[in-house]
């Protein structure tokens, strides 16, 4: 599995990348859900499957006083992914410049610009941009403006919701 630390710097071999994005503090059975779609899209449409999440936590980031239990710590999350069989993992630094990225230019500059996904799966509680600006629904309307699929996992890891298609018959 190939670690990247930087969406300015994507290799090009790996255009048209089927990511899924979040911050994986515990890769529970719920992330490995939203983790296993990446892979099995990615796998039909014969395209690199990978993870994207961020280090420090946002949470940290903004509230660095404030504890923070991680169930799984950066090595043993690097481990499950690859024990998954993601072909890359992107760990974005949680910056200033990113956190002040509007939930449509983190669209456009990292996952269109940077690492031009054809396809990204996220957890029904996903959000992003500048003051949690961007939910699942946001990035499902400006994946179909900008040219790329979006598959949002329900609760229960089980299913996408909001009525999306099985992964596996939508390709």
């Amino acid at each position: 599995m190939l670690d990247l630390s930087s969406y300015k710097t994507f290799p090009d071999t790996m255009n048209g990348a089927v990511i899924a994005i979040g911050n994986f503090d515990g890769v529970h059975l719920g992330h490995k859900a939203v983790l296993t779609y990446a892979l099995d899209i990615a796998r039909k449409r014969k395209s690199s499957a990978g993870v994207m999440f961020f280090s420090p936590h946002p949470r940290q980031f903004f509230s660095p006083d404030t504890p923070l239990f991680m169930l799984t710590n950066p090595r043993q999350k690097r481990a499950e992914f690859e024990k998954i069989g993601l072909d890359f993992a992107l760990e974005l630094p949680f910056d200033a410049e990113l956190a002040q990225k509007s939930a449509e230019e983190f669209v456009t500059q990292v996952l269109v610009e940077g690492v031009k996904v054809s396809h990204v799966v996220v957890g029904y509680d996903f959000f992003f941009g500048r003051g949690r600006g961007g939910n699942p629904q946001i990035l499902r309307e400006l994946g179909e403006n900008l040219g790329f699929g979006v598959t949002i996992v329900d609760a229960e890891g089980l299913l996408p919701s909001d009525g999306d298609k099985e992964p596996n018959s939508e390709l």
